[in-house]
């Protein structure tokens, strides 16, 4: 999973500058990869800490023959401890995150790429698994969704019908009796009872324990 993050004074200008980020490492990494991708912006409008001397002005330098020491002016900043860099920056595109703002913070992306591995590891689209943790009921969404997932339906009565099947509710009951069994009634009483937390997407009914 990436964002392409924009430069915002580059683009402003008509010029296409940018990167694509691994959205899978940390915030920092994520906001290094960033700050990178700005300092090299033809179009800054900020001084920044210098990266390679860490602001100090100075660097370290090692002769490989001798084995000695010196220090010097860092040649990146060229002593001055700060670089030249641009401001703002945008996400411009995605893969495989969902529905997200251009402005959106890089915690908030961290927290999609976990909820877009627990879709994939659980086989729920991404946009159920959005919408549970939308729906605020809980403060840790991915334990709840791999704990408490039911599976998929057509319909509140196909998974009545199969959840009794699965519990052994329709044990002594004579075959003849089954097809008279108001699995839509029983369905509809467990939708409203509470007992479980669901999301209907697209046709299909997404069931989860409440609990």
């Amino acid at each position: 999973m990436r964002i392409y993050v924009a430069c915002l004074a580059s683009y402003n200008n008509g010029v296409l500058h940018g990167a694509w980020i691994d959205a899978s490492t940390d915030v920092d990494s994520m906001q290094d990869e960033i700050n990178a991708m700005l300092r090299a912006s033809r179009f800054p409008n900020v001084t920044v800490k210098c990266v390679e001397c860490e602001g100090s002005g100075e660097k370290t330098f090692h002769n490989s023959e001798t084995g000695a020491t010196r220090q010097d002016k860092c040649p990146t900043c060229k002593g001055a401890g700060n670089v030249p860099s641009a401001e703002e920056w945008a996400i411009h595109d995605h893969e495989g995150l969902g529905a997200i703002s251009e402005h959106c913070g890089l915690a908030a992306i961290a927290e999609r790429v976990k909820l877009a591995e627990v879709a994939d590891d659980s086989g729920i689209p991404l946009e159920v698994v959005l919408e549970v943790a939308d729906d605020n009921i809980t403060n840790d969404v991915e334990s709840f969704i791999r704990d408490n997932y039911r599976g998929q339906y057509d319909s509140w009565a196909d998974f009545a019908e199969e959840f009794t099947e699965e519990t052994d509710g329709l044990s002594g009951v004579p075959d003849h009796i089954k097809p008279y069994i108001d699995f839509e009634a029983m369905g509809r009483d467990w939708r409203i009872s509470g007992d479980f937390h669901y999301v209907e997407r697209d046709g299909s009914l997404f069931v989860f324990w409440n609990h």
